[in-house]
């Protein structure tokens, strides 16, 4: 054999081991980058999506979590343990919601509810008190006393450096002798609730306090309630994210925190019971008088949420109906023009305390 033949024909041709050509090259490159592009567009793409569905999401949450927050506490209006409102006297005008001395809050008892229809004709006290209030935007005023006894099982001790108190007699020689207006001690002086209340004489006492049933006892005290439910412009100052807030009654004034961001707006009606059955025969965007105040049974709730952030390419055109105004024509809110993306919500509730002694 011819070794060297051999070795000649084993060693690789030219064309055996030329590489890649500039033009082969450049496609793979092209191709590389075009799937480079394509994945990026897809993250992008969903990356948005992704954004949106979550601020979507939260408006939602927003929306029906201010609205459940507003039932709950409505449904509760008027609650004042053992004791009936009934037999208190309408006061001869609306009260002011911002007074909190105890005479005042006990003269505002038989009104369980009022309103501000957009915010209109607040007394002083209170639009000193709500200073960042949204324009337009309605202003819902409560009282109730707690669901809970204080120092019992899931409630506060007693305290009245933090909370201003209610309570009542149960005592059967309290109740034949007190008046309607007092038979209930709203305050924060502690004393009164278990040793000297001024009112407790004559053939009252003994005890000079309110009692239980035993008559020997100091009855239970519970934390008395006032609400103003209002939109303000800003969650945290300056900050233009427009939120649902609450001013409280804390131990003699009010204390104003936020409850939930991203309300833009909030209108309620009220169902009047003028037949006294207990169920609303119309409702109304202003009940006029203390006497009108006093039939409200049932309450819509409508209130306008609208995304937390902005949303690139959109642009908010809709006109949202918030319920209906004082002469009965549609309450209408936009179009915006801006980039929130909103939702419109209602719901109805029925003041069950009220209601319920009516039937």
């Amino acid at each position: 054999m011819n070794t060297r033949n051999l070795a000649r024909h084993d060693r690789p041709l030219p064309s055996q081991v030329a590489g890649l050509s500039l033009v082969e090259m450049m496609i793979g490159m092209t191709l590389g980058l075009m799937v480079i592009a394509t994945v990026t567009v897809l993250f992008v793409n969903n990356n948005r999506v992704r954004r949106e569905t979550e601020k979507t999401s939260e408006q939602i949450e927003n929306g029906r979590y201010a609205t459940q927050l507003l039932l709950e506490d409505l449904r509760l209006a008027g609650y004042y343990g053992e004791f009936n409102p009934g037999s208190l006297p309408t006061p001869a005008t609306v009260p002011d919601p911002s007074a909190t001395d105890a005479v005042s809050l006990a003269a505002a008892m038989p009104l369980p509810i009022q309103g501000y229809d957009n915010g209109t004709s607040l007394p002083s006290g209170v639009s000193a008190l709500l200073t960042d209030r949204r324009t337009g935007s309605d202003v819902l005023v409560l009282r109730r006393a707690s669901t809970c006894v204080a120092g019992g099982t899931g409630c506060d001790a007693f305290d009245t450096g933090a909370n201003t108190y209610f309570q009542t007699t149960l005592c059967r020689t309290q109740l034949s002798s007190l008046t309607a207006a007092t038979r209930f001690l709203i305050g924060t002086d502690s004393n009164q609730f278990i040793s000297s209340n001024p009112a407790v004489t004559g053939s009252a006492a003994p005890p000079t306090f309110l009692a239980k049933k035993d008559c020997v006892t100091p009855a239970v005290q519970r934390t008395f309630i006032a609400r103003i439910y209002f939109v303000a412009n800003n969650n945290q100052s300056g900050d233009a994210i427009p939120t649902l807030k609450v001013a409280e009654l804390r131990s003699g004034q009010f204390t104003i925190a936020p409850l939930v961001a991203g309300i833009d707006q909030l209108q309620i009606e009220y169902g009047l019971d003028t037949n006294g059955d207990g169920a609303p025969d119309s409702y109304v965007a202003n009940p006029a008088t203390a006497a009108a105040w006093r039939q409200v049974t049932a309450v819509k709730v409508h209130a306008l949420a609208r995304n937390s952030a902005t949303s690139g390419g959109f642009t908010d055109t809709r006109t949202y109906v918030l319920g209906l105004k004082a002469d009965g024509t549609d309450n209408s809110f936009g179009p915006y023009a801006d980039a929130y993306k909103r939702h419109a919500y209602t719901t109805v509730t029925r003041l069950n305390n009220v209601a319920g002694r009516l039937e």
